[in-house]
């Protein structure tokens, strides 16, 4: 059904579905991991939503500049559930910051790190860890002093144990948070984004 609604679709689309230049190998041999929540906005708790579906900026841009996604699962999710449950007036961030919420989180990162690996050794370059707003208990990316690009204490429960796992296995890539609650800080987080998509 696709190829024959594709014809109808607006010109601005059209590099979105032009086929590749090459028939031998189309893949761009790049990619990000993005946090759930981008690609999909209803794994968000209740209210926190910036988008109906998915942060069209990121996936457009990943898009234009052939870059590919590579979705790590919501520890909130995971862990909690889709309701997040808990008792009355404990905070999401305090129960992943609990013995048993870092081991989901470290379970996440390992498969993350055994994803990233296996990408690695076909060729394919890992360019920066998206994580999320600033206020995310498993997935806020707080820069380390002058180091911009590694998450600190501050930092959601998976983005400090993603960050462990990849160091252990001498993997180093920026972090950087994509702050969509405020329109301000996502244009910033885009350009630095498209900073790091340039050849």
């Amino acid at each position: 059904m696709l190829p024959a609604m594709l014809p109808a679709m607006p010109s601005r689309f059209g590099r979105l579905f032009a086929k590749p230049a090459s028939r031998d190998d189309a893949r761009g041999r790049r990619f990000v991991v993005v946090i759930e929540c981008l690609l999909n906005q209803n794994a968000r708790d209740r209210g926190a939503a910036a988008y109906p579906a998915v942060n069209d900026a990121v996936v457009a841009l990943c898009a234009l500049h052939g870059v590919g996604l590579l979705q790590l699962p919501c520890p909130e999710i995971r862990f909690l559930g889709p309701d997040r449950a808990r008792p009355p007036g404990i905070r999401i961030r305090d129960r992943l910051d609990t013995p048993a919420g870092r081991q989901c989180c470290r379970e996440i990162s390992d498969e993350m790190v055994g994803r990233v690996r296996g990408y690695l050794a076909q060729d394919v370059e890992l360019l920066a860890i998206l994580g999320g707003n600033p206020e995310s208990p498993g997935c806020a990316v707080h820069p380390v002093g002058s180091d911009a690009e590694a998450p600190d204490a501050r930092s959601g429960i998976l983005m400090q144990t993603l960050a462990e796992a990849l160091e252990a296995a001498s993997i180093r890539v920026p972090f950087r948070g994509i702050r969509d609650c405020r329109p301000e800080w996502l244009e910033e987080d885009l350009r630095w984004l498209e900073e790091r998509f340039r050849p």
